[in-house]
């Protein structure tokens, strides 16, 4: 089993695409920027943990319970960034999100191609506050069910970072928030019981260190046999 520095390092691997995915959720920045956060920390994870070293050529721990363990690593890594996506927001808000009334302001129709030929088209509404100032973060709905200058409840985070979104949003989400939760200690869970990918050997020599010189057996000089000594000893006087 690898110390248990390493499995907590593991865990930090495997949550970083989930909280790139989060501050997504957070900010509700569109789609195709929360993928592509999520794919740059698992390219950056992918390249923190090459480690240069000395191979020994030994073969790498392997075993069934590890292999099972390593996939439910994967899965709960993937649960976990799509849950974190679609319900961190929500799930702060339940906490402690406090109720305030926004105002409907601005309104971008998002329009997504999907593989019937047909388009999703989403409305995202800005809230504005009572003064005029605007909100963070916008609230989308697959059909027109606002208009401009309506007054809407919402949950609003005391510091303003996170974007606000209904009651009747944040309720929705409990159940995603749930299996968020569960991907999470599943995470947990595999990495602290030894799952993941099997780790090599440890180097004989830590790269950029040297051995301690020792001193080693003396060498016993090789002596020439009688017969050869007499050959060049005539060679000489030849």
């Amino acid at each position: 089993m690898p110390p248990l520095a390493a499995r907590l390092r593991l865990i930090g691997w495997c949550l970083a695409p989930g909280l790139a995915a989060t501050v997504g959720s957070f900010r509700d920045w569109p789609p195709f920027w929360v993928c592509f956060g999520i794919v740059g920390a698992a390219f950056v994870v992918a390249v923190a943990r090459q480690k240069p070293g000395v191979r020994t050529g030994k073969p790498a721990e392997k075993g069934p319970l590890r292999d099972a363990l390593g996939l439910v690593l994967v899965m709960a890594t993937i649960v976990f960034a799509f849950a974190a996506l679609n319900s961190a927001r929500e799930g702060v808000l339940g906490l402690v999100g406090r109720p305030a009334t926004a105002y409907i302001g601005a309104r971008d129709v998002v329009s997504t191609p999907t593989r019937s030929n047909r388009d999703r088209v989403e409305y995202c509404y800005h809230l504005v506050r009572a003064d005029g100032s605007a909100m963070a973060g916008r609230i989308c709905r697959t059909d027109r069910a606002y208009t401009r200058g309506e007054a809407v409840e919402v949950l609003t985070e005391p510091t303003g970072v996170i974007a606000p979104e209904t009651p009747a949003a944040v309720d929705a989400a409990a159940l995603t928030r749930n299996v968020g939760v569960v991907a999470f200690a599943a995470i947990c869970a595999a990495a602290l019981l030894g799952g993941g990918p099997a780790a090599p050997e440890p180097p004989l020599v830590p790269p950029g260190r040297y051995p301690r010189w020792r001193p080693g057996p003396p060498r016993l000089e090789r002596r020439p046999h009688p017969r050869t000594r007499r050959r060049t000893r005539r060679t000489r006087r030849r």
